[in-house]
């Protein structure tokens, strides 16, 4: 259940029940007659008749106007008929007649939540906070606020109160540590998790939340380990066997992840997730023909899936079968004329075979079907800045790429490299200096920088980026040959680029 789900419970449960109801007599009117008619309105409220009992409250502040609680009991009947608006007025009215009645604070909190109007249920609940410091309900409601918010730290704060009030809870520890986690501060999350777990030793969900953090931190095998524990507790839960073979692989422990995904497919054979996760691990340990053989035997099992026809693709590309790899891609698009992820491969596979103009077709064809395809529209930008062609189009794809993953390194060198071809050095080195720091290990973006640098006659910042471009790739004949004009004569001009 999402927090906000959690909330509109809660807020459900207390507008079935009536705020007020705790304390029906606290502020009652003093007037006789008002008094009276208050009374008869409680019990046709209590029996559920609340046209009549809104009769009576309304009779009631004809004798008493200034009293807030007539408000607050008019507003709780309106809201028992489904009227919030003029709940609300009844509400706002008690409010203006006593800014802190607490009943109407809370009736107009709940109201707000209930209805997604975070900012105005914030603030009630702020001022209740104000007259109730120490209101368990208020002060754990307003934490959820704050996480639905995205104000991280004040709930933590909140929680934090909320322990040192009433003690150690599983539950606090356990938020605590998720909205840690959140924070990335994965140290104090792992702390207030255990705690947790100490508090609750059959708790799933906080050994689970253990493997999740330990994983963001990249303690793979420690993630492993807290999924494992979770999976004592329910054996059968694919989805506890999914995290375990995920962290086992991300350990590079390719026996365990395989036996983890086979777990899977024991309890749920036509798992697509399970199946793709065996064949990561296969072409991770480079056994493309034990991964080609699982999938063909897979796709009679499950009617030519065309995800299936995708991950044949890439396995028989990684093996460096191209032909067979587009023979997949095509089949992929010809069972599904709409999927556009194996439209992209398919243009990946045709642009590593020299066809670019069938790729750029593929690639404006994944557009069409996914308008917010960052990798197509980086991948297509790319090809054009990279043979000098509709470079306005390139750059304004790209920085559409970018803005869709600011921080993605590869859309970065593209930037640069459209910039670059553009004539614009500065901006040019801008960018790749900055895909460079986020993408340490790609040749390509070293051999960008050399280029840039050289158009700008840094020649030693060029003889250092392609020097580190080909420690990245021994094999590029093409960045030795640079070197090795640049190394004759530090007068030579930019050479023409070759990827």
């Amino acid at each position: 259940m999402t927090v906000f789900a959690a909330l509109s419970v809660a807020a459900t449960a207390a507008l079935a029940a009536g705020c007020a109801s705790a304390r029906p007599m606290g502020g009652a009117p003093r007037n006789e007659a008002a008094y009276g008619a208050y009374l008869r309105g409680l019990l046709l409220e209590r029996s559920a008749n609340f046209p009549e009992a809104i009769d009576a409250y309304r009779l009631a502040l004809e004798h008493d106007h200034r009293s807030a609680l007539l408000h607050v009991r008019v507003g709780g009947a309106y809201v028992k008929l489904g009227q919030m608006d003029r709940a609300l007025q009844s509400f706002s009215k008690a409010l203006s007649l006593e800014p802190d009645q607490p009943d109407a604070l809370r009736w107009v909190a709940m109201l707000h939540a209930s209805q997604g109007e975070l900012d105005r249920a914030v603030s009630a609940y702020e001022r209740l906070r104000t007259i109730e410091p120490n209101d368990q309900f208020v002060l754990s409601t307003l934490a959820d606020l704050y996480v639905l918010q995205g104000q991280l730290q004040q709930a933590i704060e909140i929680y934090q109160a909320l322990i040192a009030e009433f003690g150690s809870n599983s539950q606090y520890h356990f938020n605590l540590g998720v909205l840690y986690g959140r924070l990335n501060r994965f140290g104090d999350a792992i702390e207030e998790l255990s705690r947790a777990v100490e508090r609750t030793p059959d708790s799933l969900e906080a050994r689970v939340a253990l493997g999740l953090t330990y994983e963001l931190g990249g303690r793979f095998l420690d993630a492993a380990q807290w999924y494992e524990e979770a999976t004592r507790l329910d054996p059968l839960n694919p989805r506890l066997h999914h995290h375990m073979a995920r962290a086992y692989l991300a350990a590079k422990d390719y026996p365990q992840a395989s036996a983890e995904y086979q777990a899977v497919l024991d309890l749920a054979p036509q798992d697509l997730e399970a199946i793709m996760g065996l064949v990561r691990v296969w072409l991770a340990q480079h056994r493309h023909d034990e991964a080609a053989r699982f999938l063909g035997r897979k796709l009679r099992e499950l009617d030519e899936l065309p995800e299936l026809y995708v991950a044949l693709g890439i396995v028989y590309r990684e093996a460096k079968q191209a032909a067979e790899a587009m023979r997949a891609f095509e089949r992929a698009t010809m069972l599904k004329s709409d999927y556009s992820q194996a439209h992209f491969y398919l243009a990946a596979q045709l642009d590593q075979l020299g066809r670019r103009s069938e790729a750029r077709q593929r690639l404006r064809r994944t557009i069409e079907l996914d308008p917010h395809h960052p990798d197509a529209m980086n991948y297509l930008g790319y090809l054009d800045a990279d043979e000098g062609v509709r470079l306005d189009e390139a750059k304004a794809l790209i920085e559409r790429a970018l803005a869709l993953d600011p921080e993605n390194g590869a859309y970065m060198d593209s930037l640069g490299w459209v910039h670059y071809k553009m004539g614009r050095f500065d901006e040019a080195l801008v960018y790749l200096e900055r895909a460079a720091q986020r993408l340490t290990t790609d040749p390509v973006i070293f051999d960008h920088l050399g280029e840039v640098y050289l158009k700008r006659e840094d020649v030693e910042q060029a003889r250092r980026s392609w020097q580190r471009a080909l420690e990245l790739n021994p094999e590029d004949a093409a960045i030795q040959q640079k070197l090795e004009r640049l190394n004759a004569s530090d007068t030579v001009p930019a050479g023409h680029h070759d990827e």
